[in-house]
């Protein structure tokens, strides 16, 4: 298993240099992703107070924000931080998982992390500190890779989720449930996760880890209009979401 400070090195060196940088220029998908994950927290709580965990450029704090939340988070790599608008930067702690430990408890209506659980070398640990963060009945929304997506089986060892310096550890939907649940959260609701891409930007995505589908991708856009492989649309990519309640401890 990598160390954090490896992990940390890694996202470092991707947000400058690697598929994260292309995360950083997709800002305007992201923000089309972020406003449908918002107006889905929006139905579930009327609490204003929003933590968002590895919260990467700040661009669901952006979101968050415009929609009325008073909106923070935190992130561990400073390449990240340093690419977030200026409203979102002063509300960014720089920091990892280990930051949550100090932070005041039962606090915030809402606490998101979004393909952040796969990272930690303790997930139940981790969802237990997120529960320590929220008021009584607060929401937490997780998204994570789901190994029982069809793509998983499809691609096999080529699954894109499969990133074995960042990914250290994946979950079925029964086990997500059942980690939530263990970290002291009820009315767990696991639905498909979606995100909105463009056919040019998912293809550079995943090309390291599927060159054949890259390679296919390649020859059929010579043919297709360029404004179809710019237009955006929200897919499952092989990943699912989680709402669950804070419960006060027995």
């Amino acid at each position: 298993m990598p160390v954090s400070q490896e992990m940390t090195g890694y996202a470092d060196r991707e947000y400058s240099d690697g598929v994260y940088r292309e995360y950083i220029a997709a800002r305007d998908l992201k923000y089309l992703t972020f406003r449908r994950r918002v107006s889905k927290i929006e139905s579930r709580t009327s609490g204003r107070q929003l933590l968002d965990i590895g919260c990467s450029c700040g661009y669901f704090i952006d979101v968050a924000l415009d929609h009325g939340f008073d909106a923070g988070g935190i992130e561990f790599s400073s390449v990240a931080i340093a690419a977030a608008s200026d409203q979102a930067r002063p509300r960014i702690i720089h920091g990892d998982v280990n930051t949550l430990q100090g932070m005041q408890k039962a606090s915030f209506d809402v606490v998101t992390a979004f393909d952040v659980v796969e990272h930690t070398l303790d997930p139940l640990k981790f969802l237990a500190e997120l529960r320590g963060l929220l008021k009584s009945g607060g929401l937490l929304v997780v998204t994570t890779p789901d190994t029982g997506h069809f793509l998983r089986l499809l691609m096999g060892k080529r699954w894109p989720m499969l990133q074995p310096f960042q990914h250290t550890c994946l979950f079925s939907a029964k086990s997500l449930r059942l980690a939530v649940e263990s970290a002291g959260f009820a009315n767990v609701e696991i639905t498909p996760s979606k995100k909105v891409l463009t056919p040019e930007y998912l293809a550079g995505q995943i090309k390291a880890y599927n060159p054949w589908i890259a390679r296919v991708y390649n020859s059929v856009s010579r043919i297709l209009p360029k404004r179809l492989l710019n237009l955006p649309v929200a897919v499952n990519i092989g990943e699912m979401m989680a709402f669950a309640r804070s419960r006060d401890e027995a």
